[in-house]
Parts: structure tokens; C-alpha cells; sequence
């Protein structure tokens, strides 16, 4: 493949990423609420690809990471706090509320990417708060779950997901998921099934994510002086 096809392929996959974005905030003109949370679903997907494909590639650059970090601000910091204002709107919240928790989100998200920015580049190392993508993932399957119950309340689940994108909590990359054990691939189907027999298949997704955001505190705690301590007594 010519060296400057290889290249562009994930840049390719960035700005069409950012489109979907785009076109996910024009759809909810028209109150099309599903469409606009596919597109963002589809953006993530692009925004995982675009990452393999430059390391397998070797086409990781300066401004193929600046132009990911643009993306994600539409496709998953504006588009998805459109998505959740117009949600809690619809069932009642207070404007003032809506807007307040919706910027929350969007604010977190970008000082999230701002400090990606500024670290330097270790594939091998956690990532450093929540990821965006996966944030926003979080919030969609959420708000789409059939047994979830949109209402005030949910402004908390927003403020809660904006403060793990911006704490210090270490989140594992996809290699190192892909790095997991067989037991823990066997407890995740595990969990997986549960989900899907206790609460329905719309609830699958919304676990997984929700397993992901609870993974950093835990590891946090797991590395702390007392969940040390608590491991050396179970030992």
C-alpha cells in the first residue's frame, strides 16, 4: 500500500467520526433522538478504529492526534450534551437544570481531551479519567435502556459521569482489555448474560459501559494503602 494512502486512512476515519457528530446534532433539530444517538454510537466505533489503524499503520502523528482530539469534542462532548438537554427537557427537568448539568458534561469532556493532549504518548500506560467516548457511550445506552427512568435524578448520573472523565481514576485501554485473563472473559459473558436475562438485551450495552466506569475507582482503591491492606487480609 502506498506510504501516502497509509497515511490518511485514519485520518480518514477521524473526520468521518466528526461527522457523524455533526450530522447527530442536525437530526435532533427534527427530534429524531435515536438517530442522533446511533451516530454517536457509530462515531466511537470510528474513534477506536482510527487509533488501531495508525499504530498498525505506523502513521501516528502530531496532527492526526490534535485533529482526534477535535473530533471527539463534537461527535462525543456537543453532540451528546444536545442529546441529554433535549432528554431531560422532555421528561420535565427544569431548563435552568438541563442546561447546567448538560454543560457539565461538555465542559468536563473537553478539559478531559485538553490533558490527553498534554500527556505524553504511552500506549502501555491507563488512561488518566474516563475516556470521552466511553463517557458519552455510558449516557446513551443509559437514556436508551426501556427499564431506565429518565428524571431529575439523571442530572446526577451526568454530574457523575463529568467528574470520572476529569478525576484521576486509571481506565484500561483496549489492549489491555484484550490482555484479560480467560476467567475474566468467562465473568464478563457471565455478567453479560445476566444482564440480558434479569433486564433485557437493551441493558447490555448500558452494563458494559457502566462496568467500565466502575472499573477505575476500583482500581484506584485496589492501589490504595487500605485496599492493599484489605488484600492482605483476604490473603
Amino acid at each position: 500500500m502506498p506510504r501516502q494512502l497509509t497515511r490518511i486512512i485514519p485520518s480518514i476515519a477521524t473526520i468521518t467520526s466528526l461527522m457523524c457528530g455533526v450530522v447527530a446534532i442536525m437530526v435532533l433539530a427534527d427530534g429524531n433522538f435515536l438517530m442522533a444517538a446511533l451516530l454517536i454510537m457509530l462515531g466511537s466505533i470510528l474513534d477506536v478504529l482510527d487509533g488501531q489503524l495508525a499504530v498498525r499503520l505506523d502513521a501516528v502523528s502530531d496532527i492526526g492526534k490534535e485533529l482526534d482530539s477535535l473530533a471527539d469534542v463534537v461527535t462525543f462532548g456537543v453532540a451528546p450534551t444536545m442529546l441529554i438537554y433535549h432528554l431531560l427537557l422532555i421528561v420535565g427537568v427544569d431548563r435552568p437544570i438541563a442546561i447546567l448539568s448538560s454543560l457539565a458534561f461538555v465542559m468536563a469532556g473537553a478539559l478531559r481531551l485538553a490533558r490527553f493532549n498534554t500527556i505524553p504518548s504511552d500506549r502501555n500506560a491507563f488512561f488518566k479519567g474516563m475516556p470521552i467516548p466511553m463517557g458519552s457511550a455510558l449516557l446513551i445506552t443509559a437514556s436508551f435502556w426501556q427499564h431506565w427512568v429518565i428524571n431529575i435524578w439523571w442530572t446526577i448520573a451526568v454530574i457523575t459521569v463529568s467528574y470520572l472523565m476529569v478525576s484521576n481514576f486509571p481506565y484500561p485501554k483496549s489492549k489491555h482489555v484484550l490482555a484479560l485473563p480467560v476467567k475474566a472473559w468467562v465473568g464478563l459473558g457471565v455478567y453479560t448474560v445476566l444482564c440480558w436475562v434479569l433486564a433485557g438485551w437493551q441493558a447490555v450495552p448500558f452494563g458494559l459501559f457502566l462496568l467500565y466506569a466502575l472499573v477505575g475507582p476500583a482500581i484506584s482503591f485496589q492501589r490504595s494503602r487500605w485496599g492493599q491492606r484489605i488484600s492482605e487480609a483476604i490473603k
